[in-house]
């Protein structure tokens, strides 16, 4: 599962909603129409060009990677039909950033092992909300290499082929951790 890194609160870029598309068009998990995407990707950031540019994905708010070239060109050699790539604007305090794209993942599927998991759902809503454990069925990524959760779009699984490549390529930003892991550190009652 991709998972943004702890960091200081300022190292988080805010998705500017008033300036670009809303967000969420980027979390359905399915491919996009260029005409879909009418206002730029613009974010927000307090530090400076060269204190985010350390990250090769920069933790944001918007529920999807902000990702650079090196990412783009693992995730294009590994998984060309799963993700899509869209320019995207960070204005930090000392000029403006455009080496970043949005990420935007093109599949999702159905996955969860609702046996072994651990969760609450909201009763008016039948959607899991709080999440104590969480576990996926063995091969339910199918053919995809990166998607979503249909379930819950904000979790973002990748292979291990994914994975390794990038801790080959010493990746900084995201981690890659079992969902197991994940949720078992969350803490509180269901």
């Amino acid at each position: 599962m991709w998972e943004i890194p702890e960091c200081p609160n300022k190292h988080i870029a805010v998705y500017d909603r008033e300036l670009s598309n809303d967000y969420l068009i980027y979390t359905n998990g399915v491919y996009l129409e260029q005409d879909k995407i009418v206002k730029p990707i613009v974010f927000h950031l307090k530090i400076t060009q060269a204190e985010i540019t350390r990250y090769d994905a920069i933790p944001n708010n918007a529920s999807s990677p902000l990702v650079n070239q090196k990412i783009v060109d693992i995730l294009q050699a590994l998984a060309p039909e799963d993700v899509q790539f869209f320019d995207a604007e960070i204005r930090c305090k000392d000029g403006i950033l455009k080496d970043y794209k949005l990420l935007n993942l093109t599949h999702k599927f159905v996955g969860i092992d609702h046996e072994r998991s651990v969760y609450r759902k909201s009763a008016k809503l039948n959607i899991i909300m709080i999440i104590k454990y969480l576990t996926y069925k063995p091969g339910c990524m199918g053919i995809y290499k990166i998607a979503r959760d249909a379930e819950l779009l904000d979790n973002i699984l990748v292979t291990e082929e994914i994975k390794q490549a990038f801790e080959k390529a010493k990746i900084k930003g995201p981690r890659i951790v079992r969902p197991e892991e994940y949720y078992s550190a969350m803490v509180g009652e269901i």
